[in-house]
């Protein structure tokens, strides 16, 4: 299985919030980061044998492959096997395309009958219906309890059964909530 993670947004803030009155300004996020690294790792532990880690941050091609690989706590860095930023298209290429589409990209060429994944990230723009049961969309950060339940979930069902139990299972929870 492969986890595809974004830093910004999913794995520590983008913005931080200051209450000014008369209004709330927001600054774009100075650290710590990756403060939900070691939350990420809690949740992965039981399947770490079988999960391959791929970079989908942007982080991985401004500060590169190492230095990403780097910040994460040892277990997690030790099954990095890459990032998305490594294709044979330039990284201005991938930059204009959704993160779904620069997922798809390294899909198509470094596993391209390769089934079983999952991406968590902050950003959905781009992402095709049938393929939002792929995604965690990390919409308030690893922090939230709501965004870990929904990995745990997505995990458990890949890992447990395949692409076909985690289908069934987001399937039986959508009708849930209908």
């Amino acid at each position: 299985m492969i986890l595809f993670v974004d830093y910004d947004g999913t794995l520590h803030p983008s913005w931080t919030f200051h209450d000014g009155a008369p209004r709330v300004t927001a600054k774009p996020y100075t650290g710590p980061w990756l403060v939900e690294a070691p939350t990420l790792e809690g949740i992965l532990r039981p399947y770490l044998p079988r999960l391959e880690i791929v970079i989908s941050s942007l982080w991985a091609r401004t500060k590169g492959l190492e230095t990403a690989r780097g910040m994460l706590p040892p277990t997690l860095a030790d099954r990095v096997i890459g990032s998305i930023w490594s294709t044979a298209e330039s990284g201005r290429e991938l930059e204009r395309r959704t993160r779904y589409d620069a997922i798809r990209a390294w899909l198509d060429q470094q596993r391209p009958k390769h089934m079983t994944w999952l991406a968590l990230d902050d950003d959905d723009r781009g992402w095709p219906m049938q393929e939002r049961n792929r995604l965690v969309h990390a919409k308030d950060t690893l922090a939230s309890s709501e965004v870990q339940q929904e990995l745990a979930e997505k995990l458990a069902a890949c890992c447990g059964g395949g692409t076909g139990g985690l289908e069934v299972s987001i399937s039986a929870r959508s009708r849930q909530n209908d």
